[in-house]
């Protein structure tokens, strides 16, 4: 073996022992004095660890993990729960909360900047919670020089696929192409590249997108209702969605204002059972149609990261506004129909 060869070994061992060999402990006060037990360590839903509890005091504990990686401190039944816990090299220390309902970690470098980032949006979204344009940006300032410090760790990758949902796609992108190589090949990075790509390809100013569904012996398509010379507002929603039955009074109160003046509004069921999503429909009196049953089909086809989503398309078919919500929607129907 040549030198560049033994050099490159040692290189990767090197490499693979940094990444590979997690040394951590941990303390701290869960803010729960009530419990005394086990609470265990979660990589998602695999427990990986436990750590003892005596009156919500946590018995100070040392573990090893293959490598750092983001994880849950929590009860078999969660109803305590500490997430996002950054398990890495050093010693963590947990805050509890000692009000609401918060808590921080802190003691290694991810935890550390994620207390502080976390401290950072608690305040902008209540010192701006008024203004919804100017929150965003300071929320997107206060993140992007935590994202490239962290371009290449678990922290890094939290923010982009947790934190940034309610940026444009074209900025949420931005941030995806801030991660490493090797974090733009996490699978659920590239699902959500995709999603985001979706999202722009039919964003306002495009057409819409068709598709069709078979349920109950019948092919409803979504061109039955959109492109025929009507305003039509579609709500994605499902019936286990709490905001989405919240919002529906605000829909249903729109069909009547103006579905004399040339408004439809049309209800996708994603992601739910046809008879739960009846149920949901006859409890609620919706009177406006609906598409049951469409399940993943035309939630992935829009690009859709969470419900409700709502989008207004124009009398041929132009998409007018998508991820309108709560008084976004009256604001928009007033431009239309008073104009």
């Amino acid at each position: 073996m040549n030198k560049k060869s033994i050099f490159t070994a040692l290189l990767a061992l090197v490499t693979l022992t940094g990444q590979g060999q997690v040394n951590y402990r941990i303390d701290g006060n869960t803010g729960h004095p009530d419990f005394t037990g086990t609470l265990y360590l979660y990589d998602y839903s695999s427990i990986v660890d436990s750590v003892q509890i005596v009156k919500g005091v946590i018995t100070e504990h040392s573990g090893q993990l293959p490598h750092a990686k983001k994880c849950s401190l929590a009860s078999r039944d969660w109803k305590i729960s500490i997430k996002p816990l950054f398990i890495e090299d050093g010693f963590i220390h947990v805050e509890g909360p000692s009000a609401g309902k918060w808590y921080y970690a802190s003691g290694t470098p991810m935890n550390d900047d994620m207390k502080t980032l976390q401290q950072k949006c608690f305040s902008i979204l209540n010192e701006y919670k008024n203004d919804e344009d100017l929150q965003n940006q300071k929320l997107d300032e206060a993140m992007e020089p935590v994202v490239r410090l962290h371009a290449d760790d678990a922290l890094g990758l939290d923010i982009v696929k947790n934190l940034t949902i309610y940026f444009i796609a074209k900025r949420r992108l931005e941030y995806i192409g801030m991660l490493s190589e090797r974090l733009q090949a996490n699978e659920e990075i590239m699902a959500q590249r995709k999603t985001l790509e979706v999202q722009l390809s039919i964003r306002a100013g495009e057409k819409f997108m068709d598709f069709a569904v078979d349920y109950d012996g019948k092919t409803t398509r979504l061109s039955d209702y959109v492109g025929r010379g009507q305003y039509v507002l579609v709500d994605f929603w499902a019936s286990w969605c709490g905001p989405c039955l919240a919002g529906i009074p605000r829909l249903i109160a729109a069909y009547n204002k103006y579905k004399d003046k040339g408004l439809t509004v049309l209800g996708i069921a994603v992601k739910d059972k046809p008879e739960a999503s009846l149920k949901a429909i006859a409890e609620l009196q919706i009177p406006y149609p609906q598409i049951l049953d469409s399940q993943d089909g035309a939630y992935n086809l829009y690009g859709l990261n969470g419900i409700p989503h709502i989008i207004l398309f124009a009398p041929d078919g132009t998409i007018l506004a998508r991820g309108l919500y709560g008084e976004e929607i009256e604001q928009q129907l007033k431009k239309i129909f008073n104009d």
